[in-house]
């Protein structure tokens, strides 16, 4: 009797272990996810404008010493003289390569500027119909209109569940602008040349997302 009773207390500890263990996985894995998106809008949102315009500074640098490098076989382009135009068609390229590094500085500048004006009104629109837009997604329940749920109902635990999954997709949606926004610091000064009929193409545009 008194073994059977020691393996039923080892099969109850055992049990009860096994839960815990479940209970501290899921309450680890939610305190992460939470943990994550907090570290995202409080640390990496605000530090992407510097990320994106320091690394295009030092790619404008790189393309400098590109240009360095190739002026000698642009110099060659220029035995070639035929087609139209005083440098020929072999040349002409290089005179816009020129032209993208003297404007790059600027077009850096504006790009930032841009990206961050458009950037905070897309936020804010964003903090202006993002209850709205939950509302219609998550729906609401008449039977609790006029009552507060109580502790035994599914609308009381669904309220933080809520809250929270939507906090996460709402830092989600807040870096996916940062991102689309702040690569304007790049898109622009790679994509400019295309105003003057041009698509020539230098050493930033091969350059990865900073971010």
């Amino acid at each position: 009797m008194q073994f059977g009773g020691s393996l039923m207390g080892e099969g109850i500890g055992t049990g009860i272990a096994a839960v815990g263990g479940v209970v501290s996985s899921f309450t680890f894995a939610i305190a992460s996810i939470g943990m994550t998106a907090a570290f995202i809008l409080y640390y990496v949102l605000p530090f992407m404008p510097f990320i994106y315009f320091f690394f295009a500074v030092i790619g404008w640098i790189k393309g400098i010493f590109e240009a360095m490098v190739g002026v000698p076989l642009w110099a060659l382009a220029h035995i070639r003289i035929d087609g139209e135009g005083l440098p020929g068609e072999a040349a002409v390229n290089g005179y816009f390569l020129i032209l993208e590094i003297i404007i790059r500085p600027i077009l850096i500048l504006f790009g930032m500027l841009a990206s961050i004006t458009i950037f905070a009104a897309s936020v804010q629109i964003l903090n202006e119909i993002f209850d709205l837009v939950v509302s219609n997604l998550a729906g609401t329940n008449d039977a609790y209109a006029t009552e507060d749920p109580g502790i035994t109902d599914v609308e009381f635990y669904r309220d933080p569940v809520d809250q929270f999954f939507y906090t996460v997709i709402y830092a989600v949606i807040c870096y996916l602008l940062a991102q689309s926004t702040f690569k304007m610091i790049d898109t622009i000064p790679n994509q400019i040349l295309r105003w003057a009929g041009q698509s020539v193409s230098s050493f930033n545009d091969q350059r990865q997302d900073a971010a």
